[in-house]
């Protein structure tokens, strides 16, 4: 009888063997594999695995979705897609709920009414800063960090970072003043104090919100642009000035949406082509903010996200992004939220583009969808697996 094994035996691999197999798994998988057995769970649990998995993290955002209803918090739902899996989790509720105004960027969620409130991505402890200097709803957030000169892309810092808050409508005694242009204000962490800067350029009229501008966090310079209006202007994070205004649209284009992808900047939008609508994909340089077409999106997952035949039923289509990915999908209810995800590739510049697995059921009826890309960490996620979260994430959907 022959004692020979045919199955592996991971017993035999050196440390940093294992480690390199381990690194190539998913979040959802490895979070199942640190319970296997002592020796997984010290590799995995180390602060050096986290770092070795960063740049497949970086280059894979997750989609979060979170869905509210007006009347009953109770109907209220989060969920979280993992590419690297393709698989969707429902998330747990929040210890705080998060209200109307919710918001994430760059590895945080946000609220800002009624104080303006953080924490980290999967962690769902909230931190209150001191109040803004302009209580507002739906304003553009962004994340950085002084060490790196305000270019932050992964979000897996150890050190609290800097927000910057800009726009929005100001929010006061529960009543709305869409006529006052709100200063740009960034949060120090380690005073716990709001610094006033500049507002947005004249050419950006009142009242404008996170529903008609999108931002983007780019090299030092957070970037705002007009969905509907394309113009586009960058904050420098360092000197606190903003740029002269342009005009940023391509032949075509009905709406459109900036994104800060690992090396460069993208525009995202619907066009009117001459052969039909088409969804397409600009690069931006920085410097001239001149654009020049990488891909459009096939013509059957266009259709794939929309059910009706009306003129405007592109209308509801949104737009987010981050490291290699760009997530496009549909926020109408009843269109259940279809999505396709397009991926860029480092080395060669393609895009190639797929669909994103159906929402698991159930799924409630909301009158709010809120969206946004961020970075996930495997550490936040082992250092709190005694939560709710890491059961959660540990199950297949």
């Amino acid at each position: 009888m022959s004692d020979h094994n045919p199955y592996p035996n991971f017993n035999i691999l050196s440390v940093d063997v294992s480690e390199q197999i381990l690194s190539l798994l998913p979040i959802p998988t490895l979070i199942r594999a640190s319970s296997v057995c002592k020796s997984w769970h010290s590799i995995i649990s180390t602060p050096s695995f986290s770092c070795l998995t960063r740049s497949l993290q970086n280059r894979h955002p997750w989609f979060f979705l979170f869905g509210l209803h007006n009347t009953n918090s109770k109907n209220n739902q989060s969920f979280a897609f993992d590419p690297v899996s393709n698989s969707w989790f429902q998330l747990p509720a929040t210890q705080e709920s998060p209200g109307g105004c919710f918001i994430g960027a760059n590895g945080y969620f946000f609220t800002t009414t009624p104080r303006f409130s953080y924490c980290k991505i999967l962690k769902m402890f909230w931190r209150v800063t001191a109040p803004l200097k302009f209580s507002r709803i739906n304003p553009l957030v962004g994340v950085f960090y002084d060490d790196e000169s305000c270019n932050s892309s992964s979000g897996f810092e150890a050190d609290v970072p800097n927000f910057i808050v800009v726009g929005g409508v100001r929010f006061i005694g529960g009543l709305v003043d869409i006529e006052d242009r709100l200063a740009v204000e960034i949060y120090d962490p380690n005073l716990d104090s709001w610094e006033l800067c500049p507002p947005l350029p004249a050419d950006f009229p009142s009242g404008n919100s996170s529903q008609n501008l999108s931002s983007a966090l780019f090299k030092g310079r957070f970037y705002v642009f007009g969905i509907y209006s394309c113009f586009i202007s960058s904050f420098d994070l360092k000197n606190h000035v903003w740029s002269e205004v342009q005009t940023l649209r391509p032949p075509g284009v009905i709406f459109s949406f900036l994104i800060a992808c690992q090396d460069m900047l993208v525009l995202a939008g619907m066009c009117n082509a001459p052969h039909g609508p088409s969804f397409n994909l600009w690069k931006i340089d920085q410097n001239s903010m001149e654009f020049s077409e990488i891909a459009i999106m096939p013509h059957n997952f266009l259709y794939g996200l929309v059910d009706s035949e009306e003129d405007d039923k592109f209308a509801s289509l949104k737009c987010v992004g981050l490291g290699n990915l760009i997530y496009v999908f549909n926020e109408e209810y009843h269109k259940k939220y279809p999505a396709c995800v397009c991926e860029i590739s480092s080395e060669s510049g393609k895009c190639s583009w797929r669909r994103v697995p159906q929402l698991p059921l159930p799924v409630n009826k909301f009158h709010k969808v809120i969206s946004f890309c961020s970075m996930v960490s495997l550490h936040d996620i082992l250092n709190h697996e005694e939560e709710e979260i890491g059961p959660v994430l540990a199950m297949s959907d």
